[in-house]
């Protein structure tokens, strides 16, 4: 059975989402822990971190952490990498003390080196991160991108890629429709979301998509750029999310929107969602 909910604030404490993801109708949610255009982190303490795992253990639903934008595992600038992967343990320890579902990041940006390179400082920043800290309950998903310059993770082949060479680690992908329709994934035709199930099923295996960002583009079909629109009023329309919602395998999976926060837009993204479904 699918599930939908947003990303919500996490401003004034992180035990507050529960209270927000209420207010929207939210059956699951995805957070930051710190801004995510910030390295620093005034952590948590011990009584906030028990309130939080009591009010998860009542919520009894996939909540999502959001790894900081500032992450780059790609990066070839040493101290950018190390420190990413600094920021990625300290998030990643957090999330599987209090038993968060899943930790979800961004591959990364080759920036100044060729795409191969970087997927390969990726897989190199991984193997440092599960050599110090393999989950026992959280499973890091990977999502995929747009396609714009640098970008690594931008098809289901590259995320393969990096997934195959961890072997009994917690890892998974979180499906963005948004990316996957501007890279140029024609998920909203009977015939391109075909294709697209059959690239899925070669490569990693549905079992490997665990979470979907939904989230409609404002770019048309292989534009890669990344710019989120409302569920229905962009170019993926409603067709593309019947594709996802009326399928054996993804009307099981969690939807969090990540679409932009204008007025009750979440409320009314979630109306649409569960309406198709319920079609």
């Amino acid at each position: 059975m699918a599930l939908f909910g947003a990303h919500v604030s996490a401003s004034g404490g992180i035990t507050k989402t529960f209270l927000r993801a209420r207010e929207i109708g939210a059956e699951v949610f995805q957070f930051f822990l710190r801004s995510p255009r910030v390295w620093k982190w005034k952590g948590v303490n011990e009584e906030t971190k028990k309130i939080f795992m009591e009010k998860l253990k009542e919520f009894n639903a996939p909540v999502v952490v959001h790894a900081p934008y500032l992450l780059n595992l790609a990066s070839p600038k040493e101290d950018l990498r190390k420190k990413s992967i600094e920021v990625f343990l300290e998030e990643l320890r957090f999330c599987d003390e209090v038993g968060i579902h899943y930790y979800n990041f961004h591959p990364g940006t080759a920036t100044g080196i060729d795409e191969e390179e970087g997927l390969k400082k990726v897989i190199k920043s991984l193997e440092e991160i599960f050599s110090q800290y393999s989950p026992k309950f959280t499973t890091v998903l990977l999502e995929n991108t747009a396609g714009e310059k640098g970008d690594i993770g931008k098809n289901i082949s590259e995320l393969g890629r990096i997934i195959k060479c961890f072997d009994g680690v917690k890892l998974g992908i979180c499906l963005d429709t948004c990316h996957a329709f501007a890279y140029g994934y024609e998920i909203n035709t009977e015939r391109g979301f075909g294709e697209f199930k059959r690239e899925i099923e070669k490569t990693v295996g549905f079992e490997s998509i665990k979470a979907i960002h939904a989230n409609d583009s404002k770019v048309p079909l292989g534009a890669r750029k990344d710019r989120h629109e409302h569920i229905g009023r962009g170019y993926i329309g409603f067709e593309g999310f019947r594709n996802l919602l009326k399928d054996e395998y993804f009307s099981t999976l969690p939807y969090y929107l990540e679409t932009p926060k204008e007025g009750n837009m979440d409320i009314v993204n979630l109306k649409i969602l569960r309406k198709i479904y319920s079609e």
